[in-house]
C-alpha cells in the first residue's frame, strides 16, 4: 500500500513537472516577443533630436535665448524709483550734498531745486538732469555724482524648484547665485535649467533667457553667474524624468541629471537583469503632444563600447530593456525536492 501511494505521488510529480515544463517555454516564448518595435538608426536618432540645447548660439525653437546673449549690465542700467535710497554729492559745492529718498511720485529733495523728479532715469541721466537746473540758476559749471546707497524700487521674484520662493528687494547689486542664495538654495529634485526674464529697457517686452544652471553650480562656471536686475523674475522649474522599465533590476521613474545618458539611467536602476535581451536596449522618445514615437535599439556591446554614453536623455524618455526567452525560463524555473516526492515551481522573474 505504502509502495502504491508513492507510486501516484510521483507520476503526479512527474506530470506537474512536464505541465510546467511546458507553460515555462510557452511563457518564456511570450516573453521573447518585443515590448517596443525599433522605427530608427542611432545614427539618424542623432540627427533628428538636437541632445544639448547649449549648443546652439541662436533663439532656440521655443523662443528661448541662451545664457550667452544676456546682454551685460551695470549699476548705470538700473532705472531709479519711489523707494530708492540716494546720495546726491555736488562737488563745487558741498552744501548741496544730499541723501535723499525717491518718493512714491518719483521725485527728490534738493537744496535750492526743490522738487526733482528722477523717476525711471538712470543714475547717469539724473545726474545729467541736476547738473542742468543746477547750471541754469546757481553754479557754472556744476559736477554731480549719485550713489545709489539702497535699491527699493524694484524687486526680484524668484520661484520654482527652490527653498524659499519668493519676492525680494533689490537692496544692491546683486548676481544669481546671490539671488538664489536669498531663496535659501535649490531644492533636491531643481532641473538643470533656469529661465531668466528680463523686461527689454527699449521696446518693454518681455525677453527670456535660458541658463546653464547645472554648468553654474556644479561646474563652477561663472560665465552664466549673470547680473541680475530689479523687476528680473527667476524661474527654477523642477527636473524632468525618466523611465526605466523592463528586465532591469530595479524598474521605475528616475530624476533626469545633467545630460544624463542610456547608460547611466540603466546603472541607477541597477543594471540589467539576468533575463535581459542584450541585444535588445530599447530608447523610447515621444514627439509632439501625439502618440508619434521614436525607438532605437542598442546592444549590450553598444553600452559597452560607449555609445549609451553618447545619447542623452530627455524628459519623459523610456529606456527599456526586452526580456530574453531563454533568460526568462533559467530565472524563473526551480526546483523543490520534499520528503514525500519532488515538486516543479515556475516564477515569471517579470513580474
Amino acid at each position: 500500500m505504502a509502495l502504491q501511494r508513492l507510486n501516484r505521488l510521483f507520476s503526479r510529480s512527474v506530470t506537474a513537472f512536464m505541465l510546467i515544463v511546458s507553460v515555462s517555454f510557452l511563457l518564456a516564448g511570450c516573453g521573447g516577443e518585443e515590448r517596443f518595435k525599433e522605427t530608427t538608426s542611432i545614427e539618424q536618432f542623432r540627427q533628428q533630436n538636437i541632445e544639448n540645447v547649449f549648443d546652439k548660439k541662436t533663439t532656440t525653437t521655443s523662443g528661448y535665448l541662451p545664457s550667452e546673449s544676456v546682454p551685460e549690465v551695470d549699476g548705470d542700467d538700473y532705472q531709479l524709483g519711489p523707494g530708492d535710497l540716494l546720495t546726491v554729492k555736488v562737488f563745487e559745492a558741498e552744501e548741496l550734498s544730499a541723501e535723499v529718498r525717491v518718493s512714491s511720485r518719483g521725485n527728490i529733495t534738493l537744496p535750492l531745486l526743490d522738487d526733482v523728479n528722477v523717476a525711471n532715469l538712470s543714475a547717469a541721466k539724473a545726474e545729467q538732469k541736476i547738473e542742468d537746473l543746477y547750471r541754469r540758476d546757481y553754479l557754472v559749471d556744476p559736477h554731480v555724482a549719485i550713489y545709489i546707497k539702497e535699491h527699493m524700487s524694484r524687486q526680484i521674484t524668484l520661484i520654482g524648484a527652490v527653498n524659499k520662493p519668493g519676492t525680494f528687494d533689490y537692496i544692491a547689486r546683486r548676481r544669481l547665485l546671490d539671488v538664489l542664495a536669498m531663496g535659501n538654495g535649490l531644492m533636491p529634485d531643481a532641473g538643470t535649467l533656469a529661465y531668466l526674464t528680463r523686461q527689454d529697457g527699449e521696446t518693454g517686452e518681455n525677453i527670456t533667457y535660458l541658463i546653464n544652471l547645472a554648468d553654474l553650480v556644479k561646474n563652477g562656471n561663472m560665465a552664466h553667474n549673470h547680473v541680475i536686475l530689479g523687476g528680473d523674475v527667476i524661474f527654477v522649474p523642477e527636473s524632468g524624468h525618466c523611465f526605466v522599465d523592463g528586465a532591469v533590476r530595479k524598474p521605475g521613474t528616475y530624476p533626469l541629471t545633467t545630460n544624463m545618458t542610456v547608460a547611466e539611467a540603466i546603472t541607477v536602476a541597477g543594471g540589467l537583469a539576468g533575463w535581459a535581451d542584450d541585444d535588445k536596449i530599447k530608447l523610447v522618445r515621444f514627439r509632439g503632444r501625439g502618440t508619434e514615437r521614436q525607438v532605437v535599439s542598442l546592444s549590450y556591446a553598444d553600452l559597452q563600447a560607449g555609445v549609451g554614453d553618447t545619447l542623452v536623455l530627455k524628459d519623459q524618455d523610456i529606456v527599456y530593456a526586452e526580456s530574453s526567452a531563454s533568460g526568462k525560463l533559467f530565472s524563473g524555473a526551480g526546483f523543490t525536492i520534499g520528503f514525500m516526492g519532488t515538486g516543479v515551481s515556475f516564477r515569471d522573474p517579470s513580474n
